[in-house]
């Protein structure tokens, strides 16, 4: 398994599996089964509304919770608030830590959650924390006004939506440009892209190697597929 090393030495899965679906009925197996083919990199989040049945798929697959690498996103803009969704979460997936925790989207007050945040690293609860959906200007405010400095920006990345700007943001402040919808929630038919079903018969590849590949090598990590 290829891992990347955040700014504070923390190693990270570069390939996950995230956790939101239309239908909550469909986590655990799907879950259950990308554990059993090897992934041991969770993404989920309160708004999926599924992190019990997240727990139920850990347990039933008996992989070692050191073994995994957690992520989740809080959606809160104020700082108890968020601390008890956190608690929330833990008591949800049935773990005593996360190992990385994420403010799901900016708010009115995302630095009162992100300061929540803090406190979790702090206390040993988060092993990283960071941000998702923050364009460059609100990541600079975070930056500004922090005492940790986010180890993860999550943001939507793919063929058709490359951020190549904001990814050289995120660089120059070392924080890790982490993909989400890879293969643009299959709606753009990014996975018919004719250059990319001529790179899949060179390589003998599928189209969603080929385009998880591309991003792995310009140093995005994936959160899976959703």
């Amino acid at each position: 398994m290829e891992y990347v090393v955040l700014n504070n030495k923390v190693e990270m899965p570069i390939l996950g599996f995230g956790t939101y679906f239309p239908k909550v009925s469909d986590t655990k197996e799907s879950v259950l089964t990308a554990l059993k083919n090897g992934y041991r990199s969770l993404d989920t989040a309160k708004w999926y509304l599924n992190e019990l049945e997240v727990a139920k798929a850990i347990r039933e697959s008996g992989v070692k919770r050191e073994d995994l690498f957690i992520t989740c996103k809080v959606e809160a803009n104020e700082y108890y608030k968020t601390m008890n969704d956190i608690y929330d979460t833990l008591n949800r997936l049935g773990t005593t830590y996360l190992d990385l925790i994420l403010i799901h989207w900016p708010t009115e007050n995302a630095l009162e959650a992100y300061r929540a945040l803090e406190t979790m690293y702090n206390r040993g609860i988060a092993r990283a924390i960071g941000l998702s959906n923050f364009n460059a200007d609100l990541c600079d405010y975070i930056l500004n006004n922090c005492k940790i400095k986010p180890q993860v920006n999550q943001i939507e990345t793919h063929l058709y939506f490359q951020e190549t700007k904001m990814h050289k943001y995120l660089k120059t402040k070392k924080i890790y440009h982490e993909s989400w919808s890879p293969f643009a929630e299959d709606v753009l038919d990014v996975l018919k892209n004719e250059e990319v079903i001529k790179l899949s018969k060179k390589y003998k590849k599928t189209p969603a190697q080929i385009l998880l590949r591309n991003l792995i090598k310009n140093n995005n990590y994936q959160v899976g597929l959703q």
